[in-house]
């Protein structure tokens, strides 16, 4: 049986302020219980991406960038999700995670985020 490739997921450093940002969210609005459960939900989403990193979906409003960026989306309500967005090093097997986004802001804030 052959081994699937595994990639290395690389957090950039915009990314986890961005996560931290989410974080403190999460403890704001939520119980402590809660915020707990959500923060290792969305860092475990992201780290998931070193098994199978093509499972994404293609981000329209980073196409510009020319480096193919994809997305995830981890809910933490029915109706309120987190775009985990990152783009895929072939060569060097590295996933990139540039940015957390919160769906509820405005799509083209995106492009200004992650680059």
């Amino acid at each position: 049986m052959e081994e699937a490739t595994k990639y290395i997921v690389e957090i950039t450093p915009e990314a986890e302020l961005f996560y931290y940002e989410i974080l403190m969210y999460f403890y704001k609005y939520h119980s402590k219980r809660s915020g707990d459960r959500k923060s290792i939900e969305l860092l475990n989403l992201a780290i998931s991406l070193e098994i199978n990193p093509q499972m994404g979906t293609q981000e329209e409003n980073l196409k510009n960038l020319g480096k193919s960026h994809k997305f995830i989306l981890y809910y933490y309500t029915p109706r309120k999700a987190i775009k985990i967005i990152y783009f895929i090093d072939e060569q060097k097997k590295i996933v990139y995670v540039t940015d957390f986004f919160p769906c509820q802001m405005d799509d083209r804030k995106i492009s200004n985020r992650s680059k």
